[in-house]
């Protein structure tokens, strides 16, 4: 049995024996006969590395995965991204000439003279195997490495088979005639792993010393070296004295092959201690070093790249990518969000908000906060709100009215009617928008309805424009989502019903402050390869003109008007700030999200608030819960000298005013009856005044000259006075009224532009067409009822216009229409609103009937158990007046009529019981036998001006 034990023991010996002594001669033959990969792919090692990794390692591209860094527009690093580890790669020259012998020592000692196998360790290591009893050595050189870490693929790279070796030589040999013995080496140590994820000696300097591998010392230098043979195990962050003992090694042998002397060796050791104590803090200050500072935007950055340059690609690419970002400025704004947030949320009940910065005429982002906390999971921090869709509520209302300002069909003294609407969407659908404040202003100009943000301006200006065509401009100014192919617009886009990001709100709001030219966001300047190349990237360096600069300033000057939204903001809101600036808000339903928006001529600025997960908040508001941020922020940097330069933006806040590009004009106007103008005069487009040159700049909501009457004449014979026109020809006091309106501006009403016969309409279209005329016709009784509670006159026109108005108004009823002053004081008595009246209700006699009773009084209170008109009829002298008929119409046509009462508990009282309890206005009027208006119209406003007011009283009193 022994002597089998022996036999068996000295053929496992000879045979390994065998096995070396034939791996030797296999090597020296691959020495000469060479292997199979091919000629030389390019000059550039980067690329020719890459060629083969290509071509013989599985992965993602690119295959050598470089580290890239991003940096600020002042050179500032902001992030590093290495998703498999660090690496930079170092040309030869660049790597401090230490490491170069101390690798060559530990690795390679002829590598300068071998052909890329070396016998002499091919001896050495069959000495070494037999002496040990196993194979503990492959005689490897510096450039077999490099084979194996190019050509064999991870589950061959460590297989020690015969024909594995042979591969490595012949490789080895071919690499050694197509390659130089310094780019053998490049390459070789720029694939070294190193631990701690850095590879190269560019990335093993930066991570373990902070420093370039130019600048690493001796002692440095030899640490290193000896790094790649067990990178997990020798990591001096984890075992010092590993690592620290393998340095040595490594000091041993660059004596003995004579790169050091012995002296020199030793005091290298004599820094062991100093090393020791460097390391003990160093792996603290690597974590540091790899914070990212803006982590919303880098990976913004890194997103938006990749869409150029494929997915996952930036990140392991070894970019060096020089971004739009203010460091500064960013972490103020870090700062401000974290801390407004921390200060508002306990009032708001929100957890978080975000903000973007943009820098006007480029759109660079100068700033981009994605959440309050990047770390906070339970907010969600890591999520970027700023390119998550929102709705913006009434902060998009600026680009839609940009839009019409830009088409010529509005003015920012164009009249809008801020009274009840009610839109049909189909016969299951209608849509009644309602202000914030929950009341009607009546007629308001377009300078007053977007500065206080009134919703019902609004809608009916996006309903005349049309909802489509006014999504494709807001588009066309940086609003993405709003994108040509959907067919979900319906009004409540205007309000702000459809999402957009705060990106593009920002965006959009730059194109405004940027005189109407548009940019796409940009968040990147320079973006250099790993040889220091630029690379050229998609971007629209020439702006857009999406709307024209008169447009563009006629909002800006609206939005930074102070006095005018102060009726609704007052005159010390957040919005105002220490220097020229304009500034919108916008809340959603439920108070779900809180917006502000806003820019000066050197920095724009939007800042959304509320909960991530979109619970409402505790009643906050654009002006609460997000213009506080936005007022801290464009203050702080507008203080700062240092950022102001930045922006190259003055000192002096009197510098800082928008200025009236060419083609605008402030023209004084004559403000009409019952209406609120801008002081001095309107700023209007010359092409507005061109198209208005006639009759004035406001003259598609006015008209100036003498009053008369209107009659209508029917088809079916009656006649009827229907309003009042003016005009410059007649004798009398010249006045400038408000016009009853048939649209918004020089858009007509939508119904007016349907020409298609009736006979040709389906029913659903006859049923929509009968809608939109309702409408009209309910828009047009309203202005006149808002007029005579006033006793203001609201004209219809220009008297030589009247024939056209007058079918725009009624259609085919009508069959002629004149002008008469008739006998009825014309500036006294008003017309009874006739919504929905069919032909036959409408058949009067031929002379209105003479004012025979006035408004003695009219107030709401909550006194009624229900809801009520109480009302009274008294005499000249105050007593009560029984038998008067007093006729009640309510917004959608529906009448009613009583009669004063004659019992002696109740004597001159009338009553009238409201039904609906929708907020609505009534109108009322005295009538004679014949059902003719005798007295002013008394609107009632049922729930509109005050909840609670559900009583309403009124008084006439007989005149004369």
């Amino acid at each position: 049995m022994r002597v089998i034990e022996k036999v068996h023991k000295q053929v496992v010996h000879w045979g390994r024996f065998v096995w070396l002594a034939a791996l030797f001669s296999a090597m020296l033959a691959a020495c000469t006969n060479g292997g199979s990969i091919g000629p030389r792919p390019a000059q550039d090692l980067i690329t020719v590395v890459e060629a083969y990794l290509q071509k013989y390692q599985p992965g993602p591209l690119p295959r050598l995965f470089q580290t890239t860094y991003l940096y600020d527009r002042n050179g500032t690093l902001i992030a590093e991204y290495f998703p498999e580890g660090r690496r930079t790669w170092a040309p030869i020259a660049r790597i401090s000439p230490y490491l170069l012998q101390a690798t060559i020592a530990a690795e390679d000692s002829s590598f300068y003279a071998n052909p890329g196998v070396d016998p002499r360790r091919i001896v050495a290591a069959v000495v070494r195997n037999i002496e040990s009893g196993e194979v503990t050595s492959g005689a490897s050189t510096i450039t077999m490495q490099l084979a194996r870490n190019l050509f064999l693929g991870a589950e061959d790279r460590y297989n020690t088979s015969i024909d594995r070796k042979l591969l490595e030589a012949g490789v080895a040999q071919e690499l050694t005639d197509l390659f130089s013995k310094d780019e053998i080496l490049e390459m070789y140590l720029n694939l070294l792993n190193y631990g701690s994820l850095a590879y190269g000696p560019e990335a093993a300097a930066q991570v373990y010393f902070n420093k370039s591998a130019a600048d690493l010392t001796l002692a440095e230098a030899s640490l290193l070296a000896g790094l790649p043979q067990q990178p997990a195990n020798l990591n001096p962050f984890v075992n010092f004295d590993a690592a620290r003992a393998r340095q040595d090694v490594v000091l041993q042998l660059m004596v003995r092959h004579g790169y050091l002397s012995e002296a020199e060796a030793e005091a290298v050791r004599g820094e062991q201690e100093t090393l020791r104590a460097y390391f003990a803090v160093a792996s603290v200050n690597a974590g540091q070093r790899a914070e990212i500072r803006a982590p919303h935007f880098a990976q913004y950055v890194i997103d938006t790249l990749d869409e150029q340059l494929g997915a996952g690609y930036t990140a392991r690419s070894g970019l060096r990518i020089f971004t739009t970002l203010d460091l500064d400025m960013q972490e103020l704004a870090q700062r401000t969000v974290a801390e407004k947030v921390a200060e508002l949320s306990p009032r708001y009940g929100f957890n978080n908000s975000a903000l973007v910065a943009m820098k006007p005429g480029t759109a660079e982002i100068l700033a981009m906060v994605g959440s309050a906390d990047f770390a906070n999971d339970q907010i969600a921090g890591q999520v970027n709100v700023a390119v998550r869709p929102r709705q913006p509520g009434s902060s998009i209302k600026p680009i839609f009215y940009a839009a019409a300002l830009d088409a010529n069909v509005i003015s920012p003294a164009t009249v809008i009617w801020d009274l009840y609407a009610r839109y049909v969407i189909d016969k299951r659908q209608v849509y009644i928008p309602r202000n914030y404040d929950e009341k009607y202003h009546g007629p308001v100009t377009v300078r007053s309805a977007l500065a206080n943000s009134y919703n019902v301006p609004m809608v009916k200006l996006f309903y005349a424009a049309g909802p489509e065509q006014m999504a494709s401009r807001a588009y066309a100014m940086g609003i993405r989502t709003f994108t040509p192919d959907k067919v979900w617009y319906g009004l409540g886009l205007s309000l702000g019903a459809g999402e957009v990001t705060l990106l593009d709100l920002t965006n959009a709001y730059t194109t405004l402050a940027s005189e109407g030219r548009h940019n796409p966001p940009r968040a990147v300047l320079t973006v250099l390869d790993g040889r220091g190349e630029s690379i050229e990237l998609v971007h629209n360096s020439e702006p857009d003109q999406v709307i024209s600069p008169q447009a563009a300033f006629l909002v800006t000057n609206i939005l930074s008007d102070n006095e005018a939204r102060a009726p609704m903001f007052g005159l010390n809101s957040r919005l105002h700030l220490s220097f020229p600036a304009a500034a919108k808000t916008g809340t959603t339903t439920g108070n779900r999200d809180s917006w502000t928006a806003g820019y000066s001529r050197y920095l724009a600025a939007a800042v959304w608030s509320g909960n991530t997960d979109g619970k409402p908040t505790r009643n906050s508001t654009g002006i609460g819960g997000a213009a506080p941020i936005w007022n801290a922020f464009m203050e702080a940097v507008a203080a700062d000298p240092a950022m102001r330069n930045k922006l190259d933006a003055p000192a002096d806040p009197a510098a800082w005013e928008f200025i009236p590009p060419p083609g605008i004009e402030e023209v004084p106007v004559t403000c009409p009856e019952g209406l609120v103008c801008r002081p001095g005069g309107e700023y209007f487009s010359d092409v507005w005044l061109q198209k208005m040159s006639e009759f004035g700049p406001m003259s598609d909501s006015t008209a100036t000259g003498a009053i008369t009457n209107v009659f209508v004449q029917w088809q079916d014979g009656g006649r009827q006075f229907v309003g009042y026109c003016v005009s410059s020809e007649l004798t009398g006091q010249t006045r400038t009224l408000l016009k009853t309106p048939i649209g918004v501006g020089l858009l007509p009403a939508p119904v007016l532009l349907d020409t298609k016969p009736a006979d040709e309409r389906t029913v659903d279209e006859q049923f929509m067409f009968t809608e939109q005329r309702k409408l009209l016709e309910q828009e047009r009784d309203q202005a006149i009822g808002w007029g005579s509670s006033r006793n203001t006159p609201i004209t219809l026109g220009r008297c030589e216009q009247m024939d056209s108005i007058a079918r725009e108004l009624y259609g085919d009823r009508v069959a002629a229409v004149t002008v008469d002053r008739g006998s009825a004081p014309i500036a006294q008595a008003q017309p009874t609103p006739t919504a929905q009246a069919t032909p036959e209700e409408d058949a009067q006699p031929t002379e209105r009937a003479p004012v025979l009773y006035s408004t003695h009084s009219s107030y709401s209170d909550n006194a009624c158990a229900g809801s009520y008109i109480l009302g009274r009829v008294i005499n000249g002298n105050g007593g009560p007046t029984p038998g008067v008929r007093i006729m009640a119409v309510d917004q959608w046509g529906n009448r009613a009529e009583a009669v004063s009462k004659s019992s002696e508990a109740d004597l001159g009282n009338f009553d009238f019981p409201i039904y609906s309890g929708t907020p609505h206005e009534i109108y009322l009027n005295v009538v004679d036998g014949s059902g003719n208006p005798i007295s002013p119209t008394v609107v009632v406003r049922h729930k509109l001006d005050n909840e609670s007011n559900t009583c309403h009283h009124v008084v006439f009193q007989s005149v004369g």
